[in-house]
């Protein structure tokens, strides 16, 4: 049986599904492999069919949550809107995702904090750089951000974005974060310009 049929898939995302529940609950360092494969309804073979080990199976879901944020924040992107509607339309979508995420949410924050994880989390936040990198750098072409080295602004939004990140991790609010990293993103603007958000 290939990895890639469904019935596997299945397996593979009850797995991960059930890691995001027992790191919710028990915290990644206080969890086994056999409590996420008792919580899947697997053997701890099927675990280790797909995964080495725990910090194996943690990155990869860390990397799943990821791409799940990132997914969401890039699904409210509009080109037909301002560039800074849309940087704040992305971080707030990818923030509002992280608060729904409850048993992730504490998992996502105890891994930030992993060594073992690090390596995937920072392959991640390298494709959030690319990522704003590219809206910024398009934005300064249309002239609606101001003309500055793509990378600086781009390092300083994402490092707000990752701070911002981990408070809410912590703290589930979003609404004065949000305020914050509006300031900050708005400071970019070539001249002040009228947000269509709400």
């Amino acid at each position: 049986m290939s990895r890639r049929d469904p019935l596997v898939r299945d397996t593979k995302q009850r797995i991960l599904d059930a890691a995001v529940e027992v790191f919710g609950e028990r915290g990644y360092r206080g969890a086994s492999v056999d409590d996420v494969a008792v919580a899947a309804g697997v053997t701890k073979g099927a675990v280790y069919y797909y995964f080495t080990d725990k910090d194996d199976l943690a990155r990869d879901l860390q990397h799943v949550l990821w791409e799940q944020l990132s997914q969401d924040a890039l699904a409210v992107y509009d080109p037909q809107r301002p560039a800074v509607d849309n940087l704040l339309g992305c971080f707030e979508a990818f923030l509002t995702t992280i608060q729904s995420m409850a048993g992730a949410r504490t998992f996502l924050r105890e891994a930030w904090f992993t060594a073992a994880l690090d390596s995937a989390g920072r392959a991640d936040h390298e494709d959030a750089l690319g990522l704003v990198q590219g809206l910024l750098q398009a934005a300064m072409d249309g002239g609606e951000l101001a003309r500055l080295d793509p990378e600086a602004p781009t390092r300083v939004l994402v490092g707000a974005l990752m701070e911002a990140t981990l408070h809410i991790l912590g703290s589930g609010e979003i609404e004065r974060t949000m305020a914050v990293v509006g300031h900050l993103v708005h400071s970019l603007a070539v001249a002040p310009m009228p947000s269509t958000l709400s």
